[in-house]
């Protein structure tokens, strides 16, 4: 008989240390359970102790926008971490981002100058092609379609090294952007080390 009574004390002991949820439904009801709802009502969802009181007070749900907007500064604060992380590990001094900096850089200004000789190649390769065709029209023959199609192809390889020389000028300022905002943060980060 004893055990029995003190299973039952037992039993009330843990009914009492468990927490009681409140929140309103969808339709407008109190809600009581001992467990929250599976899906987080508009108004949150409130947690009582023993005696009923609000221990915690309902946390508003948060709409899909808000939600994403957290994300996706706490994926911020993670990638800056990362990256300070990184600049702390492969820098020692700002002089070293300089280095780093003019290798791009002179990779990069060594492609340009690698598609200014294909631009000249193909400049000249194109006036052929067009002078083949000048004199055909002149002489009233037909222009082959193969002679129209290699200078649509030539003026093509124009247009295409010109946008690659383009991406490569902005891929310049954007390597010297970030090296001076890496020179900037490493400083900064040196100095709150000291």
């Amino acid at each position: 008989m004893r055990g029995v009574v003190l299973g039952v004390m037992l039993v009330a002991l843990a009914a009492q240390a468990a927490p009681l949820y409140r929140w309103v439904d969808d339709n407008g009801n109190v809600q009581f359970s001992d467990k929250p709802p599976a899906n987080a009502p508009k108004g949150g969802v409130a947690e009582l102790d023993k005696r009923g009181v609000v221990k915690k007070g309902p946390e508003k749900a948060l709409s899909d926008d808000e939600r994403a907007r957290q994300q996706l500064e706490a994926q911020m604060r993670k990638d800056a971490q990362r990256r300070d992380k990184a600049l702390l590990q492969s820098f020692s001094r700002p002089e070293e981002i300089d280095l780093l900096r003019d290798r791009q850089v002179d990779a990069l200004q060594g492609a340009i100058q690698t598609n200014k000789v294909r631009r000249q190649s193909t400049e000249q390769r194109l006036a052929r092609q067009q002078q083949q065709q000048q004199r055909l029209l002149k002489a009233k023959k037909a222009v082959p379609a193969d002679l129209d199609a290699e200078i649509a192809v030539s003026q093509k390889e124009l247009t295409d090294i010109d946008a690659d020389t383009n991406t490569k000028l902005t891929e310049i300022e954007g390597v010297k952007r970030r090296a001076d905002s890496d020179k900037k943060r490493l400083q900064e980060l040196r100095s709150a080390s000291r």
